[in-house]
């Protein structure tokens, strides 16, 4: 099924980017970087389709990639340029390699050479069901003789009557003004409508039905459907048993908004993992796991773990519950919890002994020479078991591919469920300290990078320890903003977030997060303006923490969890509070509208980052246009399903019409 992916983002020197660094990584291949004194390389199982496409006027050396980004390396000066601006868009499966190749050089010659930028395309094919491109474009335009000209220029201000303007120290008022409109918001836009447009163009020429929109990610942006107000009658046929039409229709539209926002957050995760693994080098993908461990999340059997917990406040409750009752017989509720955890400790025990005693058993060279992770072992003994014999090499190699995908899969499912787990803050003064640590141990040694071999064998082990570690914080950073730039484009389909920093990206992010469909342009404007902003009304919020003592003290009754289970209200405040990375956000809240929060709770209690949004004028025109269009395709939508209502009810009407002269001509 054709999916529509787009996403554009800068690479940037004040990143820590290169480049080289990052078109040798794109096209798996060794390219010399002048500026560093280094080569770069990062092998590719699967070698991308790569080619450079340049405007006429552009010199011959840019279709070198080397020399081309060489170029740009030189020509950007300052230590926080912006190198190139990189858009990875996601290929449809129903068409086929050349058709696939001849789509994306249409749409790159057409959106991007034919404006002037120098298009680096890389297709990558390492997964059959995830074909995409990637596309790095310059970003300053050459001059009709193949010089590199301004990115912008200085416009000197005059008055009315076309004197120059001065300030009080005597300089000339100036503003700047960019020589091409490729960083505007405008041009984005068309680009991603260009792309459905033109990708629908080749599925509707090669016979496919499939469609695709740069606006089907707009129902995620649709803000929460309002309630009805029910009133007094209603609220009370309810309390007497009775079905009040009003208070069903609040539950089916409750219900609805609690599905809309749990498949944008499906939808979110989903998003930010195909992104990151897409650009994951094989070494890189064995790096994930430091990476998560620096992002403070550690791998574990999640799903049993939780059922464990589960079980045990399970327990707890029914044995609160048998002392208060004693008359009443609870001995079918102990046999089913006694059921569950055996059923949890044999799967605990199967999954950490026996495939690990199936591996060594049965696979003792393997044991010998390679030490392969607990997860893999586990892997090739459960498909031991299925196969009923020993594995073949060439199928064990298989069943290590798959493992190396699935266990990827599940690190950046286990990441991209805990993005907030410390401010980004942090891991930027983390870099930037071991980025001091490792140039201060370079410089006392007097030697460059690649003369690293020099070294003793000790100090090469220092270098290779703070190198990995500085890796690590920058591929944190990388994984944290690809999950912050796909949430605020779940909301805000055409935000343009290449003109955010990471640090408002990750406001925006947790905003978003936690107000969900209950978000609104208007409260992202007062949450900016530090006004007090609630989620939840004041009796959602005592609600709350009545959840959260029942959490932390295993009350919960059993009738308490089937009511939580199908009121959808109910569902929203535990989901919150039972969530980590919200539960701190709530907690403030509460304070904030001055309800009393156990002292101990307050450990929890984290503000928004919003203060790096405040007075931000292109972020909120950014925003408010993004929200406009969210609007207008709401409109459009819905002008759509009238349209569409009203043709189907005249023909219904019609073939009525026709029904009735057919009986009465009987």
């Amino acid at each position: 099924m054709a999916i529509y992916h787009f996403s554009c983002t800068t690479i940037s020197r004040g990143k820590g980017q290169s480049a080289i660094a990052s078109a040798a990584y794109r096209s798996g291949e060794r390219l010399y970087s002048e500026r560093y004194g280094e080569t770069k390389f990062y092998a590719r199982e699967t070698q991308p389709e790569t080619f450079i496409l340049k405007p006429d006027h552009a010199p011959e050396w840019c279709l070198n990639r080397e020399y081309l980004w060489n170029g740009v390396e030189e020509v950007e000066k300052a230590n926080n340029s912006q190198l190139a601006r990189e858009i990875n868009i996601a290929l449809p499966i129903e068409l086929s390699k050349e058709e696939q190749l001849a789509l994306t050089k249409e749409y790159v010659q057409k959106n991007f050479v034919d404006e002037g930028m120098v298009a680096d395309v890389f297709i990558h094919r390492d997964n059959e069901n995830n074909p995409h491109f990637h596309v790095m474009l310059t970003m300053r335009p050459f001059d009709k003789n193949g010089n590199w000209r301004s990115k912008s220029k200085r416009i000197i201000l005059k008055d009315e009557e076309s004197n120059t303007l001065y300030y009080p120290s005597g300089d000339k008022k100036s503003r700047k003004q960019r020589t091409t409109d490729w960083d505007s918001k405008d041009k984005l836009n068309l680009w991603r409508k260009n792309w459905a447009d033109i990708t629908n163009k080749y599925l509707e020429r090669n016979g496919f039905s499939e469609r695709i929109s740069e606006k089907s990610h707009a129902e995620l942006g649709i803000e929460k459907e309002p309630t009805i107000h029910e009133g007094y009658v209603a609220r009370q046929m309810e309390k007497e048993g009775k079905i009040s039409d009003r208070c069903q229709q609040n539950r089916e539209r409750t219900k609805r908004n609690y599905d809309k926002q749990s498949e944008r957050k499906e939808y979110v995760e989903k998003e930010a993992k195909k992104s990151i693994s897409s650009g994951l080098a094989p070494k890189e993908k064995q790096q994930l796991k430091s990476v998560a461990k620096n992002l403070k999340i550690y791998v574990s059997y999640d799903n049993l773990m939780d059922k464990q917990r589960m079980v045990n406040n399970w327990e707890r409750a029914v044995n609160v519950n048998s002392q208060i009752q004693p008359d009443q017989n609870f001995n079918d509720t102990f046999n089913k919890i006694k059921e569950a955890r055996e059923s949890i400790s044999m799967g605990k025990d199967i999954l950490e002994k026996q495939f690990t005693r199936i591996y060594e058993k049965y696979y003792p060279e393997l044991n010998e020479k390679y030490t392969y992770s607990t997860y893999y072992k586990m892997a090739i003994a459960e498909e031991t078991l299925k196969q009923d014999r020993v594995l073949s090499a060439q199928e064990i190699g298989q069943v290590l591919s798959e493992a190396q995908d699935n266990e990827l899969n599940y690190m950046l499912t286990t990441i991209m469920k805990n993005p907030y787990v410390q401010p980004v803050h942090e891991y930027q003064k983390k870099l930037f300290h071991v980025t001091n640590e490792l140039n201060g141990f370079l410089d006392e040694r007097g030697i460059t990078k690649e003369l690293i071999s020099q070294l003793s064998v000790d100090d090469q082990k220092v270098y290779r320890q703070l190198h990995n570690t500085q890796n690590i914080q920058v591929r944190s950073l990388e994984i944290l903003e690809k999950y912050f730039d796909n949430t605020i484009c779940s909301y805000f389909p055409n935000a343009n977030t290449t003109e955010l920093s990471i640090k408002q990206k990750e406001a925006l992010s947790q905003t978003i997060d936690y107000y969900g469909n209950r978000m609104s342009y208007e409260k992202l404007v007062d949450l900016a303006n530090e006004k007090a902003v609630n989620k939840y009304s004041t009796t959602e919020q005592k609600i709350g923490l009545s959840f959260i003592y029942k959490l932390e003290t295993n009350s919960f009754t059993e009738e308490e969890w089937n009511k939580i289970e199908k009121d959808y209200e109910l569902k929203e405040i535990y989901d919150t509070i039972s969530d980590p990375k919200m539960r701190g956000y709530f907690l403030n809240e509460v304070k904030e509208n001055g309800l009393d929060v156990p002292q101990e709770y307050m450990t929890q209690s984290n503000g928004f980052l919003m203060s790096f949004l405040a007075n931000n004028l292109n972020v909120f025109n950014n925003l408010i246009n993004a929200n406009e269009q969210n609007k207008r395709r709401e409109l459009e939508d819905l002008r759509n399903k009238r349209k569409s209502k009203k043709q189907n009810s005249r023909k219904q009407k019609s073939k009525k019409s026709k029904q009735k002269e057919q009986t009465t001509n009987i």
